[in-house]
């Protein structure tokens, strides 16, 4: 299993944001009003669109199958700036406080569906923080689903938000991990 960093405008990533449509459309609030993005087929205004919309640079990283097509298997978008907007005034100020500290933010870790149960999703992840912790920093995202925060701390997250918060988002930061 390969870990590749793709180009927004190329259509390998056309490719996984269909698939990030799919899975966390109406799940995660910044993807809030692109769904129709997901049918783009320019690539230079598909990156255009994703620069100005969130005010900086997006990276996309894919798993690949190790076969002759590199079959996508998954992926994970790093942000230099979170696109992430929290109301819960605790998830505010720790968005804040690891904004303010440079940590960078990840976000749309993904198996595609026929990958899973395979035990993929821990090895894939744990490959990815490393590689975009060593490229870029430390790192930070947000966990829709409370159930998937043990997954998370076993992978050596720090899970500070609150347990009940408006934004029903959990925030999970590698910022204080030496990897």
């Amino acid at each position: 299993m390969g870990l590749e960093k793709v180009s927004l405008r190329g259509r390998r990533f056309s490719i996984q944001f269909f698939s990030i449509m799919q899975e966390f459309g109406g799940v995660i609030p910044w993807l809030d009003g692109m769904d129709e993005m997901r049918f783009a087929t320019e690539g230079h205004w598909f990156q255009d669109a994703m620069r100005s919309r969130f005010g900086g640079e997006v990276t996309p990283y894919q798993f690949v199958a190790d076969d002759d097509a590199s079959t996508f298997v998954g992926g994970i978008l790093h942000f230099d700036k979170a696109p992430e907007r929290m109301r819960d005034c605790q998830n505010l100020a720790l968005a804040e406080y690891l904004e303010a500290k440079g940590v960078n933010f990840i976000s749309c870790l993904q198996v595609r569906d026929p990958m899973q149960g395979r035990g993929l999703g821990s090895a894939m992840t744990r490959r990815a923080i490393d590689v975009i912790i060593k490229k870029h920093g430390p790192v930070w995202g947000v966990v829709s689903n409370p159930k998937l925060l043990p997954w998370y701390v076993a992978l050596g997250a720090n899970t500070p938000s609150p347990p009940d918060n408006r934004d029903s988002l959990w925030i999970v930061d590698w910022s204080h991990s030496a990897r």
